[in-house]
């Protein structure tokens, strides 16, 4: 066992240049999703999707899927073969093989547990522990967007079709960043990463944690979509509370080497991808929020709290 608990993924050696990565995921109707906010289809694709993004995280690529499924009475089985098409189709997608698992009834809600195993050459895992003072912190999209989601759908607000489709689109259709979490590992300036999946507050939290450093991180260099801007002012929220709390961004958040960034950045854009500097580490062992008139605050991991 290379690594167990504490990181996106379980790290194993086995025989040959790779490690074998191993994650899995639980989610429960009425906490993690309700079977009214969208189809069997795209349900099927998240839940095998939030997998994908842990094994981008360790810079992997993904292999096999497991899928063990609790159906409740009010689960039909017409409802059951969208589920199933929707994960193949993004199994298809990343070229991951659906291998079973195991199907029993539930007297309570619909419950969905997928295990997802992948590799990654041993030479370019990615940790979250691994950061250094003096790295910087990059972004490879925006967060936020699925919190606005979350928000329109809980609300049921009335907004324009161009700002609420691309937010709720974010929140129940993610893209997992496998291109970009290979892209970083192969590079050899990234030190650490960790998805985005509790809020950037909380998930930079465990790579500070992990890895012994303080960090900034500068608001005017978070990367800000016109639609979440938009729906903030509509519903009077503030767009940077979604923005560093929001989580179910399933973007990726890495640590590089400072000498490494502007090759780095120019090898990305030649490659179609995006990395957004947003900050910085130190060994300060605190986390700060540094405004655009300079000013500095405290920053608090305020993400999602399994248990709250």
């Amino acid at each position: 066992m290379i690594k167990g608990i504490g990181d996106d993924c379980a790290v194993m050696s086995v025989p040959g240049d790779d490690y074998l990565l191993v994650t899995t995921d639980l989610l429960v109707e009425k906490v993690h999703f309700l079977l009214d906010w969208a189809s069997p289809q795209v349900i099927g694709a998240k839940s095998l999707a939030v997998n994908l993004s842990d094994i981008a995280a360790c810079g992997g690529e993904p292999l096999d899927a497991f899928i063990s499924i609790a159906v409740p009475e009010y689960i039909d089985v017409e409802w059951l073969d969208g589920f199933y098409k929707g994960m193949s189709e993004i199994a298809r997608q990343y070229g991951v093989n659906l291998l079973g698992g195991d199907t029993t009834a539930s007297k309570g809600h619909l419950v969905i547990n997928v295990a997802l195993t992948g590799r990654v050459p041993v030479d370019q895992v990615l940790f979250r522990h691994t950061a250094r003072p003096g790295d910087i912190l990059v972004l490879t999209g925006p967060t936020g967007e699925s919190a606005a989601g979350t928000e329109i759908l809980l609300s049921q607000a009335a907004l324009p079709e161009a700002i609420f489709l691309p937010l709720i689109r974010s929140h129940l259709e993610p893209r997992p960043h496998v291109s970009e979490g290979r892209f970083l590992a192969q590079s050899g300036v990234c030190n650490a990463a960790i998805d985005v999946s509790d809020g950037l507050s909380s998930d930079l939290g465990h790579i500070c944690r992990d890895s012994g450093v303080g960090a900034v991180v500068y608001q005017d260099r978070l990367p800000q979509s016109p639609p979440l801007l938009q729906a903030a002012s509509l519903l009077e929220k503030d767009p940077l509370s979604w923005m560093l709390h929001g989580g179910e961004d399933y973007v990726l958040l890495a640590s590089v080497k400072s000498e490494g960034l502007q090759d780095l950045l120019a090898s990305a854009l030649q490659n179609g991808l995006f990395l957004i500097p947003i900050g910085e580490t130190n060994d300060t062992g605190r986390m700060e929020l540094i405004r655009p008139d300079d000013s500095r605050a405290d920053l608090t991991a305020k993400g999602w709290n399994h248990f709250r």
